[in-house]
């Protein structure tokens, strides 16, 4: 398909309700299909965005400063290597400015990041929460018996 074929490519932004509806109609959307795989890999990439993953994994929320996570993260990856080689920064700033800029992928994965100051003396705050739902399938059998 070109893009004389369809106007709506001519400006190479559609919105994602001409994404699902192209795809019904059977075209192939490029750029949208595989977009899922390549933030799993550009996550795999990123030091920071795969321990976050990693910690997220295990838990529902993660709450604490960046000092708390970046301590966290390192406990995890402690393996003997130094954090500058592996990726890991250095400082909780560092960290934070990592995390912001991974934040929009990582929501795409149902890792949601906010920042924000809390008490008196307006202290840095990070919220990770997971907005997927891991709970267990369980299967209940619901049986009855007739009188006869």
């Amino acid at each position: 398909m070109s893009n004389d074929e369809c106007p709506c490519l001519r400006s190479r932004f559609i919105g994602n309700h001409l994404v699902k509806r192209l795809k019904r109609e059977g075209f192939w959307v490029r750029g949208v299909t595989n977009r899922r795989a390549a933030i799993e890999e550009l996550i795999d990439r990123d030091t920071v965005a795969a321990r976050v993953r990693e910690i997220m994994a295990k838990r529902q929320t993660w709450s604490g400063s960046a000092s708390d996570l970046l301590r966290a993260g390192a406990q995890l990856g402690s393996d003997g290597v130094r954090n500058e080689s592996n990726g890991w920064p250095n400082t909780p700033r560092a960290l934070a400015g990592r995390l912001r800029r991974a934040q929009t992928f990582l929501r795409t994965l149902g890792i949601e990041l906010t920042f924000a100051r809390e008490g008196r003396a307006g202290t840095r705050m990070i919220r990770i929460s997971s907005t997927c739902e891991k709970r267990p399938v369980t299967v209940t059998t619901v049986s009855t018996v007739s009188a006869a």
